[in-house]
């Protein structure tokens, strides 16, 4: 019997997976031109920078700031990407001039994420080989340590944007809960991170114009919108135990309407989804 309620969770698991990435194809591909023109916008801002830093490399005193710059003008546009992809998962057209009008209530935490992401990039890149230099078991656990606690905060920082954007609540609360998505969500979150990798590299066929940044963004959208089909679900089931609870999550039911407003797609519709 126990056997056959963990195969009915994988198989729940299985279908709400697999719509996941249903959604966010369809929904990558009717708004696909905009994706294109988001992602034209950052890399604006990522290849001026670049030759910016070029011209300066030369001084660090320079460089360093430019580059720190550089990083909080790319965050503050994915912040604004985020809220327009918060709207296209909820099948709302966007026009472009919406990223550019998302900035003046997204830049202050997206200055701040990225100083914070920026600055644990660093400590990490310059503790972990100096642990490791140490070459003791000392030195190794440490560098271990930091290591992991950077790498399970890459994964976190998966949900913070798409929770910044539809959930709201402010820096503090977005920082705690994506951590919370994480551990209660742990093997989704990596799947995730594996996705996202994938989205990166089928990137560099179609030189990053699609899905890019802007794609990816839009999958982290999508998978948290999914996500809180559970947590609806939990709350309207206080009588069970949480960890009853969550062998009994109906997917296929909770993703139902948004199957159905997905619908069946022809070639046509693919071609010309603005139709």
């Amino acid at each position: 019997m126990e056997q056959l309620t963990r195969l009915l969770i994988c198989y729940k698991t299985l279908v709400m997976t697999l719509f996941y990435l249903k959604k966010n194809f369809f929904d990558g591909w009717d708004n696909l031109f905009t994706i294109l023109a988001q992602n034209v916008i950052m890399y604006v801002v990522v290849i001026g920078g670049y030759f910016l830093v070029g011209t300066v490399i030369d001084y660090p005193a320079a460089a360093i700031p430019l580059l720190i710059i550089l990083g909080m003008l790319l965050s503050v546009l994915m912040f604004a990407v985020s809220a327009c992809s918060a709207k296209m998962v909820n099948y709302k057209s966007i026009p472009v001039k919406e990223v550019f009008q998302q900035i003046p209530s997204v830049w202050k935490d997206a200055v701040l994420f990225a100083l914070i992401v920026m600055g644990m990039l660093f400590i990490t890149s310059m503790a972990v080989p100096f642990y490791l230099r140490m070459g003791n078991l000392l030195g190794i656990a440490l560098a271990a340590v930091i290591f992991w606690i950077a790498f399970v905060s890459i994964l976190a920082f998966q949900w913070f944007l798409p929770l910044y954007s539809q959930l709201g609540g402010g820096f503090k609360k977005t920082f705690k809960k994506s951590y919370i998505l994480f551990f209660d969500n742990t093997f989704f979150t990596v799947f995730m991170g594996i996705y996202s990798l994938f989205l990166f590299i089928f990137s560099v066929v179609l030189i990053f114009l699609a899905p890019g940044i802007a794609g990816i963004i839009l999958a982290h959208n999508n998978a948290l919108k999914l996500r809180m089909y559970k947590y609806d679900w939990l709350e309207q089931h206080p009588e069970l135990s949480l960890k009853e609870a969550r062998k009994h999550i109906p997917w296929d039911e909770l993703v139902a309407e948004d199957n159905e407003t997905l619908g069946p797609r022809t070639l046509r519709s693919f071609i010309f989804p603005w139709k």
